[in-house]
Parts: C-alpha cells; sequence; structure tokens
C-alpha cells in the first residue's frame, strides 16, 4: 500500500508544553479559525511527512518535467511576507529558485 494512501485512526495523547508556547500554539489556532487541535495535528503532520517519492538532493530533474512547472508564474513574496512567516522564505528558496 502507498505510504501517503496509508489512513489511521485518532488516538487520544497528552503532552507537556511551556505556558508560553502553548499560548502561541492557541493564539496562531485561533487566528487560523481551527481548534486547538486540529492545528496541533496538522502542523505535526506536516512537519513529519515524507516526502513521496523521495527523491536524492543530486536528482536532476529533466527540462521537459521543469516546463510543466508553474514557478515563473509566481509573485516572488516582499521582505515583509518573508518577515510575516519564517518558514516562507527557507520555502521559496528550497523549492522555487532552485528550479
Amino acid at each position: 500500500m502507498n505510504p501517503v494512501e496509508r489512513k489511521s485512526r485518532n488516538v487520544q495523547t497528552a503532552f507537556r508544553f511551556s505556558e508560553d508556547l502553548l499560548e502561541r500554539i492557541k493564539r496562531e489556532a485561533k487566528r487560523r479559525g481551527t481548534s486547538l487541535n486540529a492545528y496541533v495535528a496538522d502542523v505535526l503532520d506536516r512537519e513529519t511527512r515524507v516526502e513521496w517519492p523521495h527523491l536524492p538532493k543530486d536528482y536532476k530533474v529533466s527540462q521537459e518535467i521543469l516546463n510543466l512547472r508553474c514557478v515563473d508564474k509566481l509573485r516572488e513574496p516582499t521582505p515583509e511576507e518573508f518577515a510575516e512567516d519564517p518558514k516562507l522564505e527557507y520555502l521559496w528558496n528550497k523549492y522555487v529558485k532552485t528550479y
């Protein structure tokens, strides 16, 4: 079975966070209009998901495949947008500027 297709049931668990971290998590969940549980599950899922299929870092993508991408149509975020979202610049540089 493809790992991406695998479904599992939700289980209840508990974590210990500092008060400061918990408040930041609650604020961000509220800002996004989602429950604390849904927000934490989403963050953990995104941060631990294995890219599938995984390709070696030195894998060369053919120009034909690169031509299918719409990267050239993306607007580069402003410095303010990069400052607002700490991961945005990292992801932009890793996945957009590399192609």
